[in-house]
Order: C-alpha cells, then structure tokens, then sequence
C-alpha cells in the first residue's frame, strides 16, 4: 500500500471524467497496473472492476478517492453518472437498464455491451486522453462538437471498450503502463485514428434541438422543459423499437419523410441496449416527433401508427404539456377515422371535441 494520506502522484479529475477513467490514470501515474493498484489500496475483498464503477460507484470507493487525491467529494461524485440523476432518469437503480444510459453488462471485469462510447476527434485533440461522462449517455451518438459519429467499439477487431484492461497479458516486465487510455485493449489499435464519419440528420430542426440538448448535458445547463423533453424523447424511443409498436411508427415515417428505416433487434426489449447507428436513427425519428408540436405526433396517432394509451404506458413522469396534448388522442376508433377524413380533406388539424 502506498504510504502516507495523499497518494504519490494524484490527478484531479479532468473536466467531464468518467470515474473509471479517473482510476486507470491514477494507478498508471503511480506506476502500478490497475488491479495490483486496486487490490493494494481498496484490499482484496473490495473488488471494483466486477462492476460499472461509473453507475454504481460505491461509497468507500468515491470516499478513498476523495482523501487520496484531495478531490473534494463532490466533484468525485461528479465522475459518476449518478450526477444525471433528476435528469435523465427518475433515481439512480442499483440493477436493471437505467433510462438514457449505456450499459456495458459487465461479467468477471469484461465488458461485454458496448456501452464506453468515445469521439475519436476528442481523443485525438486531448493532452492525455480520456472518457467523457457524457459519452455513456444514449442520447450521445455524435459530437456535437466535431459534427461526427461516436463510436462504441474498436473499428480494427470489434471489441468492446475496455481501457482497464490494456496491461492484459503484460508481464513484470512490461507492464503497459505508457498505454493511453484511448487504446483497444484487444488488438492495440489507436482509438483516436478511429475513422471519422459525418453525422447525418432527418432535417436541420431535429439537429439544432439534439445537439443543443447535448451541450446543455455537457454543461448541466437543461432547463425544466429541456428535461422534461427529455422524458418523452425517450418514451418514442422505446416505442420505436419495441416489438409492439416500432413497425406501424417506422412505416409512417419511412412514407411520410420518404426514406428507408433500419430496423431495431426487437429481442433486446430495451432502446438503450441497441447499438450505436441504430439509436441514432432512433433518436433523430423521436425529435422528428417532437417537432412542429404537436403536429407531427398527431398525425401519427391519426393515422392509426401509434395508441393513446402507448403514448402514457409507464413513464415515470408526464409532462403538463405532453398530457395535454395526449389526452385528446383519448377516442374511439371510428372518432379518430372521422378525424382523419376531415383532416386529409383540409389538411388540418381537427381535435376531437
């Protein structure tokens, strides 16, 4: 164990730092490899890498690291994506998928989703590379600042991200530590020279909505109506790759904005478990309904693509704005045939009285 309460060499956080990758340069600083450093200093039956550390960070670790890098806990607490709590989910979860974050289904210290997104860009731009909270967020599938594709795996042999394991299989002797963080721990392929790939959009109005919405993540500056947004962007999200209802939703905006959809792995029973480019198409099918409020979803709900009671089935939280929209949707089949008829012959807008 290192002696002495502050550890030899301690870096703060860098702005926006994932706690996991806080640790691994903390360790490497001090010229140790990860699990020696961790078994040294939190003790053999404190294990840390058997879990998302960044979800489910426990209190003596945040305390540890605290005291031993003269951290003030706070900003510790801030390296975890519990800071998004209230934010993009109700309360943080102790198991199960949490609302808007990336899992990485963790097993025996492997991850084995891909939930450890990254910018390539990002990393390429950074002093001493590092992961972002931000980039475990499914919302995030494109850097709003380089106007480019995340991406969720090593592009040369498709790995998970896994930067606490790039010592593996490193000797005494060579121990890997002058490793950047930004290397696949799989085939040593340089995750900064990850291609770049522009981010698409399905109009300009969805664009300007999403990347705002990630700065204003970045720099926890969303307003109320932002997050409450937020709650409803990721009901259409689940409805659109749910095996109940995402084909009759994709269909009308495959007609409706005349392009051709991807479908969802309809058995993951989770939007956030599917992988990077379908989520982006996911996301960007879920502003489009949220534009032109309510115009867009009514007319979806028109034409038979979505139910009333789909648009309310267990969200956590309604929004003011959102029931009341949703509420009028609240009608009999032959009502809302009535309604159709009217509105394809004027071309507006009839609300069920």
């Amino acid at each position: 164990m290192l002696s002495g309460k502050l550890w030899p060499v301690h870096p703060h956080p860098y702005p926006n730092e994932l706690m996991s990758s806080w640790l691994v340069r903390i360790a490497h600083a001090n010229g140790e490899k990860v699990q020696t450093f961790c078994h040294q200093e939190f003790g053999v039956k404190h294990q840390v890498w058997n879990r998302d550390i960044d979800r489910l960070g426990p209190d003596w670790l945040l305390s540890q690291l605290a005291e031993k890098t003269a951290t003030a806990i706070k900003v510790v607490r801030q390296t975890t994506l519990k800071r998004y709590e209230g934010v993009l989910f109700q309360h943080a979860r102790n198991s199960g998928v949490e609302p808007w974050i990336t899992p990485l289904k963790v097993y025996h210290r492997k991850h084995n989703g891909f939930g450890m997104q990254f910018c390539p860009q990002c990393l390429k731009e950074d002093e001493e590379p590092y992961f972002r909270t931000h980039w475990r967020v499914a919302l995030y599938t494109f850097c709003p600042k380089h106007q480019i594709m995340m991406h969720d795996r090593c592009q040369e042999c498709g790995e998970p991200v896994a930067f606490h394991r790039i010592e593996l299989g490193k000797g005494n002797e060579e121990v890997g530590l002058e490793k950047k963080l930004a290397t696949c721990f799989n085939c040593g392929f340089y995750l900064a020279a990850s291609k770049r790939e522009k981010a698409d959009h399905l109009t300009w109005n969805v664009f300007e909505n999403w990347q705002d919405t990630l700065l204003g993540l970045e720099g926890v500056s969303l307003t109320e109506y932002d997050i409450e947004r937020l709650v409803v962007l990721h009901q259409f999200s689940k409805l659109l790759t749910s095996k109940a209802t995402s084909e009759k939703l994709l269909k009308f905006i495959e007609e409706t904005m005349s392009l051709s959809l991807n479908r969802p792995n309809l058995e993951l029973k989770s939007f956030d478990k599917n992988d990077l480019s379908i989520r982006h198409q996911t996301i960007g099918c879920g502003w489009w309904l949220l534009m032109d409020w309510p115009n867009n979803l009514y007319w979806t709900w028109l034409n038979g693509a979505v139910r009333y009671n789909q648009l309310l089935k267990d969200l956590w939280f309604i929004p003011s704005w959102y029931s009341a929209e949703v509420t009028f949707f609240n009608v009999n089949y032959r009502k809302r045939l009535d309604l159709l008829e009217k509105g394809n012959k004027t071309h507006s807008i009839h609300l069920p009285e």
